[in-house]
C-alpha cells in the first residue's frame, strides 16, 4: 500500500459494486496471497479502457484471471492476448474466464512472457503485470507489436512505496526495488512514448506510443 490507509479504505468503499466472480477472486487473491491488481488501479484500468476503446490487449502475467475479466468487461469489442507461466493458475484462469463468458475472446498462453510472440500479433493496448524485475524486458519485446496510438499501463511502479527510497528496501527487495527504479526512469524518457506516472494501487505507468512525424 503507498496511500495512507485510510485513504484507501475510503476509495475501496467508494468503489462500485463487483459482479460475484469478481468479488470472489478478490477473496480467494487474498486468502492465498495470489498478486491481483488492487481494487483502485483496478478502477483506473477500467475507465482508461472505456475511454481509449482498445480492440486488441495484451496482458504479460494472467494469474487467475482477475484483471483480464475486468479488461473484457471494459472492453467488451476487445479481444485478449494473455500470457502465464503457472499451470495451476491457467487452469484456474480458464475455469474463471468461462464461468465470466468471455472465454472465446481471450487466447490464454501458457509460456514465459520473456520470449515474445510472433510479428503477426497486434495489439493497441498492453498491460504489464507479472515479474517486476522483468519490465525492461517485457517493454521491449513488445512495444513493437503495439500500434501507434496505443496504450502501455503497468501496474506496482510504486512497489509498496519502496521506489522512491530503495535504501529502505531490505537486501533481499533492493535488487528489484533498483530494477524498477531505472525502469522507471527510462520509461519517463522513452523518446516514443508520453508517459505518466499515477499514485493509485501499487503505483501505475501510463504510456501513450507517439504517432510518427514524417
Amino acid at each position: 500500500m503507498i496511500t495512507n490507509p485510510a485513504i484507501e479504505a475510503y476509495l475501496t468503499q467508494l468503489a462500485p459494486e463487483r459482479s460475484p466472480l469478481l468479488a470472489r477472486l478478490e477473496a480467494e487473491a487474498a486468502a492465498e496471497g495470489i498478486p491481483i491488481i488492487q481494487l483502485p488501479a483496478a478502477q483506473v484500468l477500467r475507465l482508461l479502457l472505456q475511454l481509449h476503446k482498445p480492440s486488441a490487449i495484451l496482458e504479460i502475467g494472467t494469474a487467475i484471471g482477475y484483471s483480464a475479466i475486468w479488461m473484457a468487461e471494459a472492453a467488451p469489442e476487445a479481444t485478449i492476448v494473455t500470457i502465464e507461466m503457472d499451470e495451476a493458475r491457467i487452469a484456474r484462469a480458464r475455469q474463471n474466464f468461462a464461468e465470466a463468458g468471455v472465454a472465446e475472446r481471450i487466447e490464454l498462453i501458457h509460456g514465459d512472457a520473456t520470449a515474445g510472440l510472433p510479428d503477426r500479433y497486434r495489439f493497441d493496448c498492453m498491460f504489464i503485470d507479472a515479474a517486476k524485475g522483468q519490465y525492461q524486458t517485457f517493454l521491449d519485446r513488445y512495444l513493437p507489436h503495439l500500434e501507434e496510438g496505443g496504450l502501455v499501463i503497468c501496474d506496482n511502479v510504486l512497489f509498496r512505496g519502496l521506489v522512491p527510497e530503495p535504501q529502505a528496501a531490505d537486501k533481499r527487495l533492493r535488487p528489484l526495488v533498483e530494477k524498477i527504479n531505472r525502469f522507471n526512469a527510462g520509461l519517463a524518457h522513452r523518446s516514443e512514448l508520453e508517459t505518466t506516472f499515477l499514485p493509485v494501487g501499487d503505483g501505475m505507468a501510463v504510456s501513450i506510443k507517439k504517432q510518427r512525424t514524417s
